[in-house]
C-alpha cells in the first residue's frame, strides 16, 4: 500500500489488522468477518501487526530477552517452544548479543528488528508491517527487507501486507494499492503501473496517476543538474559538536556551503541533522565548535543574522485559524516590514509559489502539499540570503515534491539563494549540488551525489550511503570495545 501522509495508509492496515472497528463495507480477513467482534477475536491469533513509529509495538523498559517473551506469553505460546522460538528469531535477526539490552537503548534498526521478532513470536499467517523503515538508515533498510525475504522463502503461505511512503522500496513488492485522499488510485503489479502510465518509476507513476496531464513534466523534472554555485561561503559548520548531558547528538561536524549552492542533508532519524540545522540558525547554541552565516558569526540574538536566514523546520509553525494571507502578515510584522511592503510580498509570493486562490482559506484547510508551500513562503517573505529547509517535504506526495523543488532550484538559479536542506528521499539528495551522509552524530562523507555513488556505491546513491554507514560501523567498534 503506498502513498504520501494522509492517504489512509495507516487506517486501512489497522481495519485489517483489526485494530479499527470497520463503520461501513464488508471485510474479510483470513476467512473471517472483520465487521463483527467474534471475526475479529478469531483472526487476532492469526495476524501480527507492527504499527508505525520506530519500536511502537515495543515496551522501551524492558529487556530484548523480556519483550519477546511479554510477546510470547500474551499469544499464548507454550512455554518450551517459546523459548525455541525466542533463541531462533534472535539469531535470524543478529539480536543475540543484545539479549540484556533495554529496547530503548537500540538503535532505529535493532528496533525495528526487534519489533518484528515481537510480531513473528505466534508464527502468524498474515503480517501487517505499517511503513517499517521510515527513519531508518539505507543499511537497515536492506538488512530488514532480506529478513523478510528470507521469512517468506522459509514460510511461502505467510502473507505480507505493507505500507510505505518509499517508492523506491514498493517496487520489490508483488502488487501495489496506490492510495490518494482516502481512495484507490491504482492497483496492479509494478511492472503493470509503469506499463499503464509510460513512467520510468513508481514515483512517476504515481504522479502521472495524479494529474495525467502534469506526468510528462514531473517525468522531465526527474533529473536534475543544478546551476554552478558561487565561489563565496555562504554557510560554514567548524567542529560544530552539541552534548545533552552525556549523550553526544553532534560530533565535531564541518562543512562548507557556497553561495547559491543546494546543499543536501541525508541520514537516519535521531543522527544529529535537525540538531546541526539549529546551531547552523542559532536556534541551539553548540557546546563548542563555530558555525558562521554569510562571513559573521551566528548570533541567534542578531536581528541583522535572522533577516537574513530563512528556517522551515520539520513541523513548521502555522496558525490554522488564520489564512494564508494573515499568517504571513504575521510572520512579516515579525521582521518589522512595513506593511505595503508585506501586501507586495504576499502577492508576489502567492504568484510565484502557486498559492493564488488559496490565500483567504484557513490553513487548516490546505492539502498537505499547498501547507508545505505557505511554509516556504514564510521561510521567504523577508527575502533571506539563506534559506535552511528541515525535511519540508515528508510526507508530501511525489507530483507536490516535484513542485517543491523546481521553486527550489529556480531560487538558486536565479536568485543566487543558498539552500541547505535535509531529507529522506535519495531522489531529491541526488538533485543537490553536493550532499552530506550524517550517522549517530558524525559527518561520514560530503561530495556531489554522483561522487558519492561512484566512489562508494558502484554509481548507486542507496547503495553508497549504505556502505558508508558499515564503514562507519566498523570504525566506531574498536573504539567502542575499548572504552
Amino acid at each position: 500500500v503506498i502513498g504520501p501522509d494522509g492517504v489512509g495508509k495507516s487506517s486501512l492496515l489497522a481495519l485489517v489488522a483489526g485494530a479499527k472497528r470497520l463503520q461501513r463495507g464488508t471485510l474479510r480477513v483470513l476467512g473471517s468477518d472483520l465487521s463483527r467482534a467474534r471475526g475479529r477475536r478469531a483472526a487476532a491469533h492469526r495476524i501480527a501487526y507492527m504499527p508505525q513509529g520506530l519500536g511502537a509495538n515495543l515496551y522501551a523498559d524492558l529487556s530484548v530477552a523480556e519483550n519477546l517473551e511479554f510477546f510470547g506469553r500474551v499469544f499464548e505460546v507454550p512455554s518450551p517452544l517459546r523459548r525455541r522460538r525466542v533463541a531462533d528469531l534472535l539469531e535470524a535477526t543478529g539480536l543475540a548479543d543484545a539479549a540484556n539490552r533495554r529496547a530503548r537503548q537500540l538503535s532505529g534498526g535493532m528496533k525495528q528488528k526487534l519489533g518484528l521478532c515481537c510480531a513473528l513470536i505466534h508464527e502468524p499467517d498474515l503480517l501487517i508491517l505499517d511503513e517499517p523503515t521510515t527513519g531508518v538508515d539505507p543499511l537497515s533498510r536492506q538488512a530488514f527487507w532480506k529478513l523478510i525475504a528470507e521469512l517468506r522463502g522459509r514460510r511461502p503461505a505467510l502473507g505480507v501486507l505493507v505500507a510505505t511512503a518509499y517508492m523506491g522500496e514498493a517496487e520489490g513488492f508483488d502488487d501495489l494499492l496506490m492510495l490518494s485522499a482516502g481512495r484507490t488510485l491504482a492497483s496492479g503489479t509494478v511492472a503493470g503501473l509503469l506499463e499503464r502510465t509510460g513512467a520510468r518509476d513508481l514515483e512517476g507513476a504515481y504522479a502521472a496517476l495524479l494529474e495525467p496531464a502534469r506526468a510528462r513534466s514531473a517525468e522531465e523534472g526527474a533529473v536534475f543538474a543544478p546551476a554552478t554555485p558561487r565561489a563565496e561561503v555562504a554557510i560554514r559548520a567548524a567542529g560544530l559538536t552539541k552534548r545533552f548531558g552525556s549523550f553526544v547528538a553532534v560530533d565535531e561536524v564541518s562543512f562548507e556551503v557556497a553561495r547559491g549552492e543546494i546543499f543536501g542533508f541525508v541520514g537516519p532519524n535521531g543522527c544529529g541533522k535537525t540538531t546541526t540545522m539549529k546551531m547552523v540558525t542559532g536556534i541551539l547554541p553548540p557546546t563548542s565548535g563555530r558555525a558562521e552565516l554569510l562571513g559573521e558569526a551566528v548570533d541567534a540574538s542578531s536581528l541583522e543574522v535572522r533577516r537574513r536566514v530563512g528556517y522551515m523546520s520539520q513541523s513548521f509553525s502555522l496558525y490554522g485559524d488564520l489564512t494564508p494571507r494573515e499568517n504571513l502578515a504575521l510572520y512579516g510584522r515579525l521582521f518589522d516590514l512595513p506593511r505595503a511592503a508585506i501586501t507586495a510580498r504576499v502577492q508576489e509570493l502567492g504568484r510565484a509559489l502557486g498559492l493564488e486562490g488559496h490565500l483567504d482559506v484557513f490553513a487548516s484547510e490546505l492539502p498537505l502539499g499547498m501547507r508545505q508551500r505557505l511554509g516556504l513562503a514564510t521561510a521567504l517573505l523577508h527575502g533571506p540570503d539563506v534559506l535552511v529547509l528541515d525535511e519540508p517535504t515528508s510526507g508530501v506526495d511525489p507530483l507536490a515534491r516535484e513542485r517543491f523543488w523546481r521553486i527550489l532550484r529556480g531560487l538558486a538559479r536565479d536568485e543566487g539563494t543558498t539552500i541547505f536542506v535535509s531529507t529522506h528521499y535519495l531522489t531529491e539528495a541526488s538533485r543537490c549540488h553536493r550532499v552530506a551522509l550524517m550517522n549517530q552524530g558524525r559527518l561520514l562523507a560530503t561530495d556531489s551525489p554522483r561522487e558519492v555513488a561512484r566512489r562508494w556505491g558502484d554509481g548507486d546513491l542507496d547503495r553508497a550511503f549504505a556502505e558508508l554507514i558499515q564503514e562507519d560501523a566498523r570504525a566506531r567498534r574498536p573504539r567502542e570495545g575499548g572504552a
